[in-house]
């Protein structure tokens, strides 16, 4: 064999094998991308995944920020409507007539559990319905109603005094001792929750 043909085949075989070295290297690059290609996509999708209930956590938190702030709001609106109310009753009350005010106020005297001389405080309104001599009718023999020269500041009803004890028995103080009661009575018609 000449030194040509020797070199030829070696060539031959070089290119050869090449050919395959080439072959293969192509086929692990293919393997590699559809590998990484395979990761990215993996990844990805774990990335989006993990952006995806972080926005939804995010929207949970948001709603349930923003719900609690409207039902925040709504139990406020609420309360504001029923403190009107209750204060509007207050306003009722003392704008009734003579004959149901006055039998009020009786009620009032007759629950009063202060022994001896009672001092009667009544609104400046009131001035022409409560009158000494309606005191006078309401007293016992334990106990003796007179008209105080002072006045008290509220919305109708009267505070009575006997030396250091007292009883607030005006229809403000009353309204507050049964707010809270009053409140839940009447919640039941501004529901919380809207069907």
């Amino acid at each position: 064999m000449s030194l040509e043909a020797i070199l030829s085949r070696i060539e031959a075989d070089a290119n050869k094998e090449a050919a395959i070295i080439r072959g293969e290297a192509e086929r692990e690059k293919e393997k590699g991308k559809e590998k990484l290609t395979g990761e990215m996509k993996e990844s990805r999708k774990k990335d989006l995944d993990r952006i995806k209930t972080k926005v939804l956590d995010m929207q949970k938190r948001k709603e349930y920020h923003v719900q609690r702030e409207s039902v925040r709001q709504l139990m406020n609106a609420r309360r504001t409507l029923m403190d009107e109310a209750i204060r509007k009753a207050v306003e009722n009350l003392s704008s009734e007539s003579d004959k149901k005010y006055l039998e009020m106020t009786a009620s009032l005297l007759d629950n009063c559990d202060i022994e001896g001389e009672v001092e009667v405080l009544i609104s400046s309104t009131d001035e022409s319905r409560i009158t000494a001599k309606f005191l006078e009718k309401h007293s016992t023999a334990s106990r003796k109603f007179f008209l105080s020269e002072s006045r008290h500041k509220e919305t109708g009803g009267i505070i009575l005094s006997a030396g250091r004890i007292s009883q607030n028995g005006t229809f403000t103080m009353i309204a507050e001792l049964i707010h809270e009661k009053l409140v839940m009575e009447l919640s039941q018609f501004i529901p919380l929750e809207m069907d």
